[in-house]
Formats: C-alpha cells, sequence, structure tokens
C-alpha cells in the first residue's frame, strides 16, 4: 500500500520481497473494516475487493453485535474477504503501477550516510548485491531486522495468551461459533468454498514463531471442545 501511494505521487520505488510469490498457505486476516475500504475507494480499487467478498451489516466488538447500516458512510458493512486475496489485489495493483518488486530476495543489512541508504540483499538484484535509495522503510513484521538494525526499540510487554490459528478439513461437521474460555475466546466457522474450516485456538504455551503440527492442533481442538 505504500508503494503504491508513493507511485501515485510520481516518487520511485522499489519492493524488496522474501516470498517468491504473493500465494499464501493460510490467511489471518478474515475481512476489512468500513474505514479501511474508504481508503481503498479514494484510490479507485476498491470495487476489486468489494467484488471477491462477502458483505456483513454487523461488525463484534467484545461479543457484542454492533449494526453498522446506519453508519454514514458508502461501504455501512464489515467485508469478508481473506488476506490471501486481499494480498493478491493489492499486488496486482501494485505492479500496475510499474513499481518492481524483487522476489525471493531477503534484506541482510544497510548502511546509511547523510544522503543515501546502502541496503544489502542475500541474492543480486538489478545487477547487484544491494540496492541504493533516499529511504529505507521496514515492513517487515514485529521482529524487523530493518527497525533492530536501526536502533529502534519496540519496548512492550511480554504476551500473556497465545493463540493458534489454522484452516483444515473436518471428517464430521464441528460446532460453529464462538465458545468463550478464561483467557479469552475458541472459534470455529466456514471458509470461503464451503468445505474447510478457519479454527482459532487458544494455547497453553506461547509459540515462538515455531509451526504447530496437526496433531497439536487435534489435541487442542479436543481441550476446548
Amino acid at each position: 500500500m505504500l508503494a503504491a501511494e508513493l507511485a501515485l505521487a510520481q516518487i520511485d520505488v522499489a519492493i524488496v520481497e522474501r516470498r517468491q510469490n504473493q500465494a499464501l498457505e493460510g490467511s489471518r486476516s478474515r475481512g476489512l473494516l468500513s474505514r479501511t475500504i474508504e481508503i481503498l475507494d479514494q484510490r479507485g480499487i476498491a470495487e476489486r475487493f468489494v467484488a471477491e467478498g462477502q458483505r456483513h451489516p454487523a461488525v463484534g466488538f467484545a461479543q457484542t453485535r454492533l449494526d453498522l447500516s446506519d453508519f454514514p458512510t458508502r461501504h455501512n458493512y464489515l467485508l469478508g474477504i481473506s488476506q490471501s486475496r486481499t494480498e493478491q489485489i493489492l499486488a496486482d495493483w501494485v505492479s500496475e503501477l510499474a513499481v518492481p518488486i524483487y522476489r525471493g530476495c531477503e534484506v541482510s543489512g544497510f548502511a546509511q550516510d547523510d544522503t543515501s541508504v546502502e541496503v544489502e540483499v542475500e541474492v543480486e538484484v538489478a545487477g547487484g548485491r544491494s540496492l541504493r535509495a533516499q529511504y529505507l522503510v521496514g515492513c517487515d513484521g514485529g521482529r524487523s531486522l530493518i527497525r533492530k538494525q536501526a536502533g529502534i526499540d519496540f519496548p512492550g510487554w511480554n504476551p500473556s495468551v497465545s493463540y493458534l490459528i489454522a484452516e483444515a478439513s473436518m471428517t464430521e461437521e464441528p460446532p460453529w461459533g464462538i465458545r468463550r474460555a478464561e483467557k479469552g475466546v475458541n472459534a470455529i466457522g466456514k471458509l470461503e468454498d464451503g468445505k474447510r474450516v478457519a479454527v482459532v485456538l487458544i494455547e497453553d504455551q506461547i509459540r515462538q514463531g515455531d509451526q504447530p503440527t496437526l496433531s497439536e492442533l487435534r489435541t487442542a481442538l479436543i481441550a476446548a471442545y
């Protein structure tokens, strides 16, 4: 989104992306709120998302259903659309704006002086192992290499609860909906294809980035339901 905004302002920009393509095995985000759709509408691309999503007239907040139908906006609804589709639509838009994306390429470090930043990459791009720009923006998540090497702190507290998020197939129809627990909620819902299910489960242990196994998912489901 930032790359698109810069391109629209006639600023040269490039994206360094560690993934080889836009394909995602799963989706964390399941929808877009009204304000997000309004911003996309300001850029003339909201209908691309609306056409592939499902409109819901209400949104949940702390287990309370809030009706959005009388909101003073053209997009008075929650749009159900998976992160995998959201990312692909945004990537297609960025490509239309002729923004170069260096895929399968990861930043390994950078050095800056008074006028620019030299960005080191692990594989050759644009004929070399580095890119030079006026600015480097770290859009690389909570464990951002860019933030750490720039010496920017990430203050806060250790997590008190951990969630396991999964997409799965089930041999029998599960109990749909949300189930409250002491530390939060567990939930099971249908995915867009109507066959697989999306699962959100509270975990007892705080994960440090390792991938859960199918066996762990089964155990957590049994414990919760």
